[in-house]
């Protein structure tokens, strides 16, 4: 979940200044950005209530989504990460910068701990994300090359120590949803929030710092009046990225021997394709160094954050060239989705408790084995789309209301007390 929150007040929908729409914005807001985290709120929400059939297959769009929104608000967290501290770039204010990112990151992880006492199946994300921002203070100085050094270098060295570290441990992923509760153990939590747990903030952080490159570049695109052209590149960039994970992995898996290898190993036989591609819970199987060539979603490998970061990119300018091209009428016809975009923590949290609540009431509660008709409650397409049509109210409440949401305005105010520390220092 991206914290990234509005700057003002919206105004009306964003209006073209040029031939090719540059100055599409919202009142500082760009546009393309709310519509990517709008459709990588809706996909959460696929990848959580419409996760399996009746029949106990998995649905195709489930399958497609697995790890990509996910990584899509990581990169969109990196993003805001550079929007929220643009006033303070200035070398001089970079202790305001790093306290606001500090801040920000401390409102996600009690947000965060707070909804991991929801009961209910959901992985909660936030935690970690706050994490990831606290990881990324120290490199804002950092130039574009240099960000983009760290992240190509840490996404091919990490996934190797992290086996390194787990091998002797000889423990799978072992913490989905932190909670205060959790705090009992602090060792075991601090080990699942960094390297075991199902969103491994020393993994996620990969996808932050690609992010802030990009805030960086959109900056000075809209500037420039270019986000046109930079739309098309990280669209380029991304689909290159992705085809090369895939590509380099399944020859990797094929033609270099990963599978047989696996196979052989770790005793899997014909099993070993499915260990090798389908779905981790943010780590790798420790038993074969072949592992590492996975590209299956959430398993943390070098190739999956290349796909995921490069479906991420596709999927940023994608939304970016849209809505630069799209007239004012057609904005205000988007205007709830707009608005669920840039009010996504508020409708997260209110998805996570309303989902927890449905699961607990007929799964726990013992409800689902005496109706089993009502499993569609659980997990469809039909119970989807009301959590989306539920996302699409609540953003055309905040849009037309022209307000943020609770927690976005949270998240500011807890920056902004934090950045003002170094401010007065300063004075």
């Amino acid at each position: 979940m991206s914290a990234q929150s509005m700057p003002g007040k919206p105004a009306a929908p964003l209006r073209k200044s040029g031939p090719a729409g540059e100055g599409a914005r919202r009142a500082g807001r760009i546009t393309g950005l709310d519509l990517a985290r709008f459709l990588a709120l809706i996909g959460m929400m696929a990848t959580h209530v419409w996760v399996t059939n009746s029949d106990g297959s998995t649905p195709a769009l489930a399958a497609f989504l697995g790890g990509k929104a996910a990584a899509l608000f990581a990169v969109l967290a990196g993003i805001g990460v550079v929007l929220t501290t643009r006033k303070q770039r200035d070398r001089r204010a970079f202790g305001a910068a790093a306290l606001n990112v500090f801040g920000r990151g401390l409102a996600l992880v009690v947000i965060g701990m707070t909804l991991g006492l929801v009961p209910g199946p959901i992985a909660v994300i936030l935690v970690y994300y706050g994490l990831v921002f606290w990881l990324v203070t120290p490199l804002l100085r950092l130039s574009n090359v240099s960000l983009l050094m760290v992240a190509t270098a840490w996404a091919g060295l990490w996934p190797f120590l992290s086996m390194l570290l787990r091998a002797p441990l000889n423990v799978g992923s072992e913490l989905g949803t932190p909670s205060w509760l959790d705090l009992a153990h602090p060792l075991e939590l601090l080990r699942g929030l960094f390297v075991t747990g199902t969103y491994p903030v020393l993994t996620w952080v990969v996808y932050a710092i690609v992010g802030m490159v990009v805030g960086r570049m959109l900056l000075v695109a809209r500037e420039r009046a270019t986000i046109l052209q930079l739309s098309l590149g990280l669209t380029a960039v991304g689909s290159v990225l992705a085809l090369l994970g895939v590509g380099i992995s399944m020859l990797l898996a094929g033609p270099f021997g990963g599978l047989s290898s696996i196979s052989a190993s770790t005793g899997a036989g014909d099993r070993a394709s499915e260990l090798f591609y389908t779905a981790a819970f943010g780590t790798t199987p420790t038993q074969s160094g072949w592992f590492l060539a996975s590209p299956a979603p959430h398993s943390g490998t070098t190739f999956d954050l290349a796909i995921t970061a490069g479906t991420s990119l596709i999927a940023i300018g994608l939304c970016l060239a849209v809505c630069l091209r799209l007239g004012d009428a057609t904005l205000r016809v988007l205007g709830p989705a707009l608005g669920a975009g840039a009010t996504p923590l508020t409708i997260y949290t209110l998805h996570v408790i309303v989902a927890g609540a449905t699961y607990t009431a007929l799964v726990n509660g013992g409800a689902l084995a005496d109706a089993p008709e009502l499993f569609w409650l659980v997990s469809s397409a039909p119970i989807w789309l009301i959590h989306v049509a539920c996302a699409l109210a609540v953003g055309a409440v905040f849009f037309w209301w022209r307000r943020r949401g609770p927690l976005e305005a949270a998240v500011t105010w807890t920056g902004q007390r934090f950045a003002s520390l170094a401010e007065a220092r300063r004075e």
